[in-house]
């Protein structure tokens, strides 16, 4: 069931997020939306969008793609978010390279072959990449994992207005923490650069 105040939000806020990825990524040479009532027109990929969650594709300068989700939160909500699954298996359970913990579980980030989730957020712009999020499925030893701020169930409305849950969940983070995730990889990936300064000196 549709939320009319949700949509208009994402329609009113699409040509910024627009403009700040092709800023953010200037190696885009184009960028098409996937949704049929962006422009009125039949989308080519709306399968895509419907199925996946992919509201772009952007292209870059050797013509490969790049999926792209486009979020918008309303007024009052404060954290970025994304869907993950609970893990259940138990051997993947006690694998400590798979998944972050929250709560005594076990969660994984489903990406859905997303590389980038463009969130607005009381009017800023959020750009994170699926390998950001990737970085945050370590072992912590059953403690919460520090980024994570909440974990609650993914509920839709049917048709008739019922709610139900679709057997994924959402992770919560803070606009501050994922900032900090992001400058944390920045160090990581150039060390050489940034020498062995811890992050707490920088």
């Amino acid at each position: 069931m549709l939320n009319e105040k949700a949509a208009e939000l994402s329609r009113n806020a699409l040509p910024l997020q627009l403009e700040n990825l092709k800023e953010s990524y200037p190696f885009f040479r184009a960028i098409y939306v996937t949704d049929s009532s962006y422009d009125g027109q039949n989308a080519k990929c709306v399968k895509m969008d419907y199925y996946n969650g992919i509201d772009a594709i952007g292209i870059d300068l050797e013509g490969r793609s790049h999926n792209i989700q486009f979020k918008v939160r309303e007024k009052g909500h404060n954290d970025l978010v994304f869907v993950v699954r609970k893990v259940t298996d138990s051997d993947m359970i006690h694998n400590p390279n798979f998944g972050f913990t929250f709560g005594g579980n076990k969660y994984s980030f489903i990406l859905n072959d997303i590389d980038i989730f463009c969130e607005m957020i009381n009017g800023i712009i959020y750009n994170v990449r699926a390998t950001d999020l990737m970085s945050l499925e370590y072992n912590t030893k059953g403690k919460n994992n520090p980024y994570i701020t909440n974990v609650c169930p993914q509920e839709y409305y049917d048709s008739k207005g019922q709610k139900f849950h679709s057997g994924n969940y959402y992770a919560f983070i803070s606009t501050d923490m994922i900032m900090e995730l992001k400058e944390r990889l920045q160090i990581a990936e150039n060390k050489d650069h940034y020498g062995n300064q811890n992050y707490e000196e920088q």
